[in-house]
């Protein structure tokens, strides 16, 4: 049930589990870190005889009220860990606390649970001094922050101005038999938390009880969403035992409309964010104080491309244009000294003519399909929908679940541009583009390709012309020699964290007539012919870029899959 149960626990019975539980608390040792006694002024409240705190930063209250339900497993005290990730992430967010302690199994129910927390939430929200209301809960803490949530809703209390569910566990009756599967699934190769038939009976004789089938309490995961929360941001580790829960949530609040934000880490498990010596803890953590704070300083480093874009609108509007990246970074007034970036002037150069390549490439398709359908693949923070949106266009941006959502908190909701959060080796992606009939369709990839091996390459190209065939792709790549000279390179890292290139085009026709003989060049070009060599440019760089017009070290392809007519049907 948690980290403090070992494998052993797998093979006990549901009574064998509640005396352990029982047994693991009397052991317990409950104490307030003393980092966190210094930090905050510190109250005890009562609500239906359970103990709540409330704290406040001693400096710098801005008026935020973190109202957080601990990741109990249901039955098990808060641990000093938690206490310490919540203050760090508090004094972060110079916001207060609001600390319910409410009753766990086998003691108590779900039924005693939210007659403690209920009443507590309506007070949290009713103090003078509360400005923002946080709802925050971790593992099954996380499932009782989106019960509540839910519960207030219905009873007409103050909505939550943010809702964050943090590797939650949202289910205790499980009702959903193929995600059950999975848990089992799962369970086979988890380390700490597990599932069988006994935790089912333990949950079901102690936790539930009289609730049953009130899934809004019990298991919100398929309770309405519908204005819970005008924000609701969701954290997952992909080795999480409930992360199946986790994905299939989100897909369930997108579909309804909800404005749901999804961080999801590969290599993490359950309260990942906890514990700080996880690999993506500090990562994590930061996402998480940007998504409070309404910032981006984790993201600087994703941010710092549109702030060479924004320089190149500047130095060559005639080739690049990008007027909502000038804003965007003379609005926020970032600092990106601290990042250190190693640019030279031929890589900065040679960027811009990157994005002047596929945005031209991207415009000429658009004037021959005005109402088609274009996917950027590996889009990052790019915003070139916006810089060649005809108005008519239907748009898709892919990255990964972490980029994307940063990128709705920056842009918003956009009309006829729809964001899908997935890598791209996942090829489930594509099964979301939705295409008008015969109007056309376009993949373009500016440099994302470098970063996969060739089969990998390959592959994406083969299952986009098997679902899209006679679609166009344009992509960005480099030779065998420029990618080994990028990969040798003490200052190739730029602002990124260092990737080896892989993926090297010598012979576009060659290579694609070797997969397959219906793939047609219909153009390759090294990437300076869109962009006219500037002037102001040491010699060293000018003998470069003249040196990519004849050895096409840098180049941009475009080709089309197949030669069938495109009939895949837009749905509505």
């Amino acid at each position: 049930m948690g980290k403090a149960i070992s494998s052993k626990f797998h093979r006990m019975r549901a009574e064998d589990l509640k005396r352990q539980v029982e047994l693991s608390k009397r052991k317990a040792e409950f104490k307030i870190p003393p980092f966190v006694v210094k930090q905050f002024d510190i109250d005890e409240l009562h609500e239906e005889g359970r103990l709540c705190y409330r704290l406040v930063p001693k400096q710098g209250f801005n008026g935020t009220y973190i109202m957080y339900l601990y990741s109990s497993k249901l039955c098990f005290r808060m641990n000093p860990a938690e206490w310490m990730f919540l203050a760090k992430t508090a004094l972060a967010c110079h916001a207060g606390i609001f600390l319910p302690m409410y009753p766990l199994a086998p003691e108590h129910c779900c039924r005693e649970v939210f007659q403690m927390l209920e009443p507590a939430y309506a007070n949290c929200t009713k103090g003078q001094d509360v400005e923002r209301v946080v709802l925050m809960g971790c593992g099954a803490g996380g499932g009782l922050a989106l019960s509540l949530a839910m519960a207030a809703w219905r009873e007409g209390l103050r909505k939550p101005d943010q809702l964050y569910l943090l590797s939650p566990m949202m289910d205790t009756e499980f009702f959903d038999k193929s995600l059950e599967q999975e848990l089992i699934e799962n369970s086979k190769h988890a380390k700490w938390t597990f599932y069988n038939e006994h935790v089912k009976e333990f949950l079901n004789s102690y936790w539930v009880r009289d609730y049953a089938v009130k899934t809004e309490y019990t298991s919100p995961y398929y309770g309405d969403m519908t204005d819970i929360c005008d924000d609701v941001v969701l954290f997952s580790g992909v080795q999480d035992l409930y992360h199946c829960y986790a994905r299939e949530f989100y897909k369930k609040a997108k579909k309804a409309g909800v404005n749901i934000r999804f961080f999801e880490f590969e290599d993490e498990a359950e309260d990942f964010m906890i514990y700080d010596k996880t690999k993506e803890y500090k990562k994590a953590q930061g996402f998480l104080i940007d998504c409070i704070n309404g910032t981006f300083d984790t993201s600087l480093r994703a941010i710092y491309p549109l702030k060479m874009m924004s320089d190149w609108s500047k130095k060559y509007p005639e080739y690049f244009k990008d007027d909502w990246a000038s804003r965007f970074i003379y609005d926020h007034k970032f600092d990106f000294t601290r990042l250190n970036p190693h640019i030279s002037e031929y890589q900065n150069i040679r960027m811009a003519a990157d994005a002047s390549a596929c945005d031209t490439l991207v415009r000429r398709f658009t004037e021959e399909f005005p109402c088609g359908t274009v996917v950027h693949m590996a889009c990052r923070l790019d915003n070139m929908f916006g810089r060649v949106d005809n108005g008519r266009i239907q748009w898709y941006s892919v990255d990964s679940h972490n980029i994307m959502s940063v990128r709705r908190a920056m842009y918003g909701v956009r009309e006829r541009e729809k964001t899908i959060g997935r890598r791209l080796m996942d090829f489930s992606w594509l099964d979301e583009i939705r295409c008008k009939q015969n109007q056309g369709v376009m993949f373009v990839c500016d440099d994302g390709f470098s970063y996969l091996n060739k089969n990998e390459v390959r592959d994406l190209i083969a299952k986009i012309r098997a679902l899209f065939p006679g679609s166009h792709l344009v992509f960005t790549a480099s030779s065998t020699l420029a990618n080994a000279t990028a990969n040798t390179w003490k200052h190739s890292q730029t602002v990124q964290k260092r990737k080896k290139r892989r993926f090297s085009v010598n012979n576009a026709a060659q290579m694609f007539g070797a997969w397959r003989p219906d793939y047609r060049i219909i153009d390759e070009q090294p990437i300076f012919r869109y962009l006219e060599i500037p002037k102001k440019l040491g010699w060293v760089t000018k003998l470069m870029c003249r040196y990519n017009l004849i050895g096409y070290n840098h180049r941009i392809i475009h080709v089309k899959l197949g030669s069938e007519e495109y009939k895949i049907n837009y749905k509505y």
